[in-house]
């Protein structure tokens, strides 16, 4: 009887044992986890957009567009909801995925039945919110629209339409078509051919002057430019599809620019040289409305000037260049101050990327940082304070931290506070900004900050993503460094399996990728890792 007795207890005691580590052991990720559930997607703050008060922001959720305040995060209206948006005769709304807000803030843009051309070009059929009156009206019935921009002032839309550069006047409605030999493959207005948008990385080609009584614009002739084929498979029979492609040494598009007069309603090219065969990777209306600088580049792209154009006459100068042996990189961080006599600009001249003031001449008045690290990013400029605000890997190359720095190139100061990957969006009047942090082990964590970079309040947490991160095999990454064969030390992350044994040998996955603006190495969350960590759950280094 006795010897039962224990037996059931140890049988007891054996399945308490089972079931606890039931309990506690760690799930596995699947393909259809990662791809397919998207328990592992964090939580963001989508189209957060700074008022002009720079006290408040608007922000997109679910089926409204809100307004807040920065400080206290109270909600003090709401601008438009999805039922709303019905068009005239229909009885569905469009969606609120994506909304553009006017300079002045009087009307909204929506984009709706959206088709998707290139890796970042689209066309869509565009409806404007006029928040006063509360209507919804149609931009366009001519067709599906591209990258329809507001005027500063709101009374008029600039759009692409097949190649082609349109104007839409909302006072008396009419729709003006200022351009009308574009044709697909061969000429092109207002937007870039796929070089452009692959390698320079825009598509919007046209822009406002400050007062709205101009617009420079691209225009790309690609006839010279030999044709790729390829075959699309989505039918039951495949159709072919053919596009301008230059490959290495073939000629590329002829690119001019052009400024269009509103009230004139003249068009006038601008002097870009005499060389065709040449890059216009960004043009950028200075604080003069009569001015243009255009951005010139050799094809080989290590040279780059800045012209200043004259909108009037066409005629232009270079006020800055810049060599390389190697290689110059584009970015957008060359910004003209309000005195309309300086400019600052991000340039890796001194071996690093550092910021510079220049006047309006071109003659440098001063590098403002200095130092063996980058600038990764300009993130805005407070002329009344006198302070200028950037992103750079100062800390270590790993991570994203901001800074502020005067304008006389003293007083520079760390803002951000965590190690890690820092994004920030300042409100108009530079009193607030909303920092998305991360890194490489944590998910996105917003916080609306003061200047000084005070947390005042906590948008989005993770915390749910975080307790499911829990549940599973989920291992951390680790940095390290090594040196090369020529002594370069490179810096390195790894994920070992979740029950590692260093007196085992596993196999090796090694992913590198180096392509410019690709950093793979980054104390930042980078979607969790997920495919390396199931991976790394099956027994491989990553």
């Amino acid at each position: 009887m006795k010897r039962i007795i224990i037996i059931a207890l140890i049988g007891i005691i054996i399945s308490t044992v089972n079931i606890s580590n039931a309990q506690t052991e760690h799930k596995y990720l699947t393909l259809e986890d990662i791809f397919t559930s998207r328990k592992f997607y964090p939580e963001y703050v989508y189209g957060i957009n700074s008022l002009n008060d720079g006290e408040h922001y608007c922000v997109l959720e679910n089926d409204s567009i809100n307004v807040y305040t920065y400080k206290q995060g109270t909600k003090t209206k709401t601008i438009v909801t999805s039922s709303q948006l019905i068009p005239e005769g229909d009885t569905v709304a469009i969606p609120m995925r994506r909304f553009a807000l006017s300079k002045d803030e009087s009307k909204i843009f929506f984009a709706a039945e959206t088709e998707r051309i290139y890796r970042h070009s689209t066309k869509s059929n565009y409806y404007i919110w006029d928040i006063k009156n509360e209507k919804l009206s149609v931009l366009s019935k001519g067709g599906k629209q591209r990258l329809a921009t507001f005027s500063p002032d709101a009374s008029k839309v600039a759009f692409i339409r097949e190649n082609n550069l349109f104007i839409k006047d909302l006072i008396n409605d009419n729709e003006i078509q200022i351009t009308k030999d574009g044709l697909y493959n061969n000429i092109i207005y207002g937007t870039t051919d796929w070089v452009y948008e692959e390698e320079f990385g825009f598509t919007k080609a046209f822009f406002w002057s400050p007062d709205g009584s101009k617009i420079a614009f691209y225009r790309f002739d690609e006839s010279n430019v030999k044709e790729y084929f390829l075959t699309m498979y989505s039918d039951l029979y495949p159709e072919e599809y053919k596009y301008k492609y230059p490959k290495a040494g073939e000629d590329n598009s002829v690119v001019n620019i052009y400024i269009y007069d509103v009230n004139l309603k003249t068009t006038k090219q601008m002097d870009t040289g005499k060389e065709k065969d040449q890059y216009i990777p960004r043009i950028k209306w200075t604080k003069n409305p009569d001015i243009l600088s255009i951005l010139r580049m050799n094809r080989l792209q290590n040279k780059l000037e800045i012209l200043l154009a004259d909108a009037n006459t066409g005629s232009s100068k270079v006020i800055y260049t810049e060599k390389n042996k190697y290689y110059i990189d584009i970015t957008d961080d060359l910004t003209f101050l309000n005195d309309k006599k300086h400019f600052i600009i991000t340039s890796e001249q001194d071996g690093f990327n550092h910021i510079y003031l220049y006047n309006i001449e071109g003659k440098l008045v001063r590098q403002l940082t200095h130092g063996n690290w980058d600038v990764t990013q300009l993130t805005g400029i407070n002329e009344k304070n006198q302070l200028v605000y950037y992103i750079s890997a100062e800390v270590s190359p790993l991570n994203r931290e901001l800074y502020s720095i005067k304008l006389n190139g003293k007083d520079k100061i760390r803002i951000s506070a965590k190690e890690g990957n820092n994004s920030v969006r300042f409100s108009k009047i530079y009193k607030y900004y909303i920092n998305t942090y991360s890194n490489a082990n944590t998910p996105p964590y917003i916080t609306v900050n003061n200047a000084k970079g005070k947390e005042l309040r906590i948008l989005k947490d993770n915390i749910k993503l975080i307790d499911t991160l829990k549940e599973y095999n989920y291992n951390r990454k680790e940095f390290f460094t090594f040196k090369t064969s020529e002594n370069i030390e490179l810096n390195c992350w790894m994920i070992k399996p979740y029950d590692f044994d260093s007196t085992k040998k596993y196999p090796v996955l090694l992913y590198i990728y180096g392509g410019p603006g690709s950093q793979t190495v980054r104390n930042s969350w980078s979607g969790g890792s997920l495919w390396y960590q199931m991976l790394a759950q099956k027994g491989i280094i990553v």
